[in-house]
């Protein structure tokens, strides 16, 4: 009876680990990943002064809010309301898509789109997907 208890606490123990490393929190790195610890700048302070910005790298980070279903684009909205196009099919890196509603922080550099109405977006270099 003890070697049944034995077996069955080292599968337990077995089965615990590898839930623990299988499911903890996966974080993904793709391009120029920023620093998680990189200053970050609100969206909507780029939204509301994209002068300052324009042609200049920045980190922001936010939620993905939906995204492109070959991984082509995404959207991502943070806590101040704001939420900015991140372009990727120019970048040397495409993440899988789905992961809408996933945290993440993106580094890139910020231009306008051409014609009569200049869209502020963000060309991206890099991402971490949470």
């Amino acid at each position: 009876m003890k070697k049944i208890f034995a077996i069955l606490r080292v599968v337990l123990i077995g089965l615990f680990g590898l839930y623990v490393c299988g499911c903890g929190p996966k974080i993904e790195k793709f391009g120029d990943a920023p620093d998680e610890n990189a200053a970050k700048i609100a969206i909507g302070t780029i939204l509301l002064n994209p002068q300052d910005y324009v042609d200049k790298d920045v980190v922001i980070e936010g939620v993905i809010d939906s995204e492109c279903p070959t991984g082509g684009f995404i959207y991502v909205k943070d806590k101040s309301g704001g939420t900015i196009y991140v372009e990727m099919h120019s970048a040397p890196f495409a993440p899988i898509p789905q992961r809408t509603g996933k945290n993440v922080i993106v580094k890139g550099t910020v231009y306008q789109s051409e014609g009569a109405t200049k869209e502020t977006k963000l060309l991206g270099k890099g991402l971490v997907i949470k």
